[in-house]
């Protein structure tokens, strides 16, 4: 059974699941905005699951058998990022920083757990190079905005080292808390969904598809990523046509939960040895033309 089965994970947008239990009995949790419940679901019962809804497998019995089906809804309108990673950027405290005396205040007080969004002069930018780097991995940043004036980006620390598929997964939930903003009419977001975007797309391309084809990830799933990786840049360009909007929403939805769930398992899992020096290149990358 594929391991995302047993972890809560929900289904994404235009998208339901129904769960079909063939032979013996399957223990489900489903959690709601309340907490989560456990049902048992015999053979010849299923259990349709909507958009969001977070569930997971807890107890399967030896002669348990059942089937997952996809069902895609077409005919709902794909018109904005999941609502909680639409948020997601909302919550964040935010810090103005003039030089590196005052980086130095924020950085100390910036707790395991913690995040905030920094606006600083352009002379901070090597200071805070030097602070990732000594952090061995527990301060990461997300830069969504450098150039003459000054820098924007996303602070966030982690009580451990973050791995590289923590720190992809929180990309792409600020590639679509931008995006939210961005289709709200926010040029600033929409700049910010450029920067991020490119920078992602990069740090795979350039820096994690090469290490994973080497340690032997399937180069068919490898080509098939830089495919959408390709619609993805083309129809960035042209979010104000509702159909391509549509097509672009459903694809980055689809694409991230895929990499999630799937690539980004196998991919560490191969490149064991080498993750560490690869997440340190990936947080000192800044922002990419």
């Amino acid at each position: 059974m594929p391991v995302r089965l047993w972890q809560w994970h929900a289904p994404r947008a235009n998208r339901w699941e129904r769960l079909c239990v063939d032979g013996g009995r399957l223990g489900v949790q489903w959690l709601d905005a309340d907490d989560a419940a456990t049902v048992v679901l015999a053979a010849g019962q299923a259990r349709w699951i909507a958009p969001g809804l977070r569930w997971r497998i807890v107890q399967v019995d030896p002669d348990s058998r059942f089937h997952l089906e996809i069902h895609a809804d077409e005919s709902s309108p794909a018109s904005a990022p999941q609502p909680v990673r639409a948020a997601w950027l909302d919550e964040l405290p935010c810090w103005h920083v003039d030089d590196a005396a005052a980086l130095a205040p924020v950085l100390a007080a910036l707790g395991p757990g913690q995040r905030g969004l920094l606006r600083a002069g352009a002379s901070v930018q090597p200071a805070l190079a030097t602070a990732l780097a000594a952090s061995a991995g527990r301060l990461s940043w997300h830069p969504l905005a450098s150039d003459d004036d000054g820098l924007v980006a996303v602070l966030a620390c982690s009580q451990q080292a973050i791995d590289l598929r923590q720190y992809l997964g929180r990309d792409h939930a600020l590639i679509e808390a931008v995006l939210a903003g961005a289709l709200g009419g926010d040029g600033e977001h929409a700049q910010w969904l450029r920067n991020l975007l490119a920078r992602h797309l990069v740090i795979e391309e350039k820096m994690l598809f090469p290490a994973w084809l080497a340690a032997g990830g399937n180069p068919g799933w490898e080509r098939g990523l830089r495919n959408e990786h390709a619609r993805l840049r083309e129809d960035l360009l042209r979010l104000d046509d509702p159909s391509v909007q549509r097509r672009f929403l459903l694809l980055l939805d689809g694409h991230d939960e895929k990499e999630e769930q799937i690539v980004y398992p196998d991919l560490l899992a191969r490149i064991e040895a080498s993750a560490a020096d690869l997440r340190a290149a990936v947080l000192q990358l800044g922002v990419v033309a």
